[in-house]
């Protein structure tokens, strides 16, 4: 009976070895065997026929109970190999099984790789601790980080180094394939005008394998013949990253294409402080003036603009002569800025305070960075009446900023045509004569007086006034009747001696209005020689 149960037993121990849960569909080569010792499974990790039975990546780790350890114990789990034991102790397994409680192996299938497997035994008091394994994108060698290094290359260099965290190790991945990749093109070394092709017909290229100036050079040059702008742009970029300044400045002086795509490549990617630069070393100092007084006004705030302007005329408009009208300009911007901002600053706490002006005629929007003519149509509206020696005076404003009468009149008058203030525009039109005399002028032209009366919606009576001063029959019968100025009309038929006219025009008016008493007055006359 004893003997039967040593059978079972024994039976059941060989049934427990060879049966596994784990990829039972594969092909394996258990080297855990009862038969196998210690110097056959160590040659036969290291040879190639063990290494081409498995598939790549495939590795298999499992318990003694014959369960999946975590996947998080891999390949480059295996510690020490199995020469590392004394072959004396493990020649023959213990008929016992007196085995540590946990065991791995792994499998590899590429053959070009020349891992030997590994087997590694942890005594049960020790926390297991496995070496990494770092492998490459493109598949082509493993190196563990636990084995020492001496070679001097960088690729050795890193793969020698020691790491802990998943992600330091991908960079270190990444950095080892670039750095191959990189010794790759340095060996496929490219010409000129090969690279060039590539780069207009999109393909992969590498211009860090043009190290010498030459060869950068003539790189430009031929991406300059081939009239591709992105070509060109990338090959400028690419000689900015790899020669001094100075060089770099004295060649792209000579290369008037390639300055032009810089150019524009810098405006695209608003990199105004180095577009001022090159403009300036280019000896286009227009350009760069302009460029640096739309940077100035640029600014959002009163102030910085006001000292930005200064600036900017201080440092690129005046020391050019070239630009003496332009710098004018510039001045003017500055001082009218320098106006705006205490006018500004006083109407609105006058009409916080409840001023009647500003209850009247409430304002709209803010006078500040309003262009010159809003800004005295503005002083005019709300302080025509103010003496010149204040700021918001509009004559003030008149002769700081050289305006002439016609801006100043036509501004002027829409502003105390739109106040109704018919004195004052009275006084516009006012000039002094001969002998202490006046006498009604314009400037402008009384058509346009007219006009600007018309279009805020003046009375008649004030309307037919300045008609009346119009030179020309013609032209003031014509305003007349599109105003419908009638009295103005029959009075301009009637000095025009056309009587068939002036009949044809009162039979259109309203009976009984003024116009047709007029024009019955006039046909009635007998003083008026009519035209036959």
């Amino acid at each position: 009976m004893a003997a039967l149960n040593r059978r079972r037993e024994s039976q059941d121990d060989e049934d427990y070895w060879m049966k596994s849960t784990v990829n039972k569909n594969k092909s394996k080569f258990n080297i855990f065997d009862d038969d196998v010792t210690v110097e056959t499974a160590e040659d036969l990790a290291k040879s190639k026929k063990l290494l081409s039975q498995f598939d790549e990546e495939d590795v298999d780790t499992v318990n003694w109970d014959d369960t999946p350890v975590s996947k998080s114990i891999t390949s480059s789990a295996i510690s020490d190999t199995a020469s590392s034991l004394p072959k004396s102790s493990y020649s023959t397994v213990p008929s016992t099984r007196n085995v540590p409680p946990y065991m791995t192996h792994s499998r590899s299938q590429s053959e070009s790789f020349g891992v030997t497997a590994r087997v590694s035994f942890t005594p049960p008091s020790q926390e297991p601790s496995f070496p990494v394994v770092q492998y490459s994108k493109s598949q082509e060698k493993l190196q563990t980080l636990s084995s020492s290094t001496s070679a001097v290359s960088i690729e050795d260099a890193i793969s020698g180094y020691k790491s802990t965290n998943s992600s330091s190790r991908n960079q270190e991945e990444e950095i080892q394939y670039l750095k191959r990749a990189l010794r790759k093109a340095k060996e496929l070394k490219f010409s000129p005008e090969e690279t060039i092709k590539k780069m207009v017909l999109g393909e992969p290229y590498s211009l860090e394998i043009f190290r010498y100036k030459e060869e950068k050079l003539q790189l430009l040059d031929k991406a300059i013949q081939v009239h591709d702008g992105n070509a060109i742009t990338a090959v400028v970029l690419f000689l900015k990253q790899t020669i001094k300044p100075s060089l770099f400045n004295l060649e792209l002086q000579r290369r008037p294409v390639a300055v032009n795509h810089y150019l524009s490549y810098l405006r695209a990617h608003y990199d105004f402080k180095e577009l001022g630069d090159v403009l300036g070393m280019l000896n286009r100092t227009e350009e760069a003036a302009i460029l640096k007084y739309k940077q100035a006004v640029g600014t959002s705030d009163v102030r910085g603009k006001m000292a930005a302007l200064k600036g900017c005329l201080k440092a690129h408009f005046l020391p050019d002569p070239d630009l003496t009208h332009e710098a004018n300009l510039v001045e003017q911007h500055a001082s009218l800025l320098e106006r705006q901002w205490p006018i500004e600053d006083a109407d609105s706490k006058a009409e916080a305070q409840g001023s009647p002006v500003f209850k009247q005629h409430p304002r709209k929007v803010s006078i500040l960075n309003m262009p010159l003519i809003t800004t005295l149509y503005y002083c005019c509206f709300y302080h025509g009446r103010d003496a010149e020696n204040l700021l918001t005076s509009p004559v003030a404003i008149k002769k700081q900023h050289q305006l002439s009468d016609k801006q100043y009149i036509w501004t002027a008058l829409s502003a105390r045509s739109r106040l109704r203030h018919w004195t004052g525009i009275e006084e516009l039109l006012t000039a002094k004569g001969w002998f202490g005399s006046t006498k009604n002028v314009s400037v402008i032209g009384f058509d346009k007086v007219c006009e600007i009366l018309h279009k805020t919606s003046a009375p008649e009576e004030i309307l037919s006034k300045y008609l009346r001063m119009i030179d020309g029959s013609e032209k003031r019968f014509n305003l007349a009747r599109k105003y419908k100025c009638h009295e103005v009309v029959v009075e301009t038929l009637v000095s025009l001696r056309d009587r068939a006219e002036l009949q044809a025009y009162a039979s259109k008016l309203p009976p009984g209005s003024q116009g047709v008493k007029m024009a019955q007055d006039a046909l009635r006359s007998s003083t008026i020689k009519w035209k036959t």
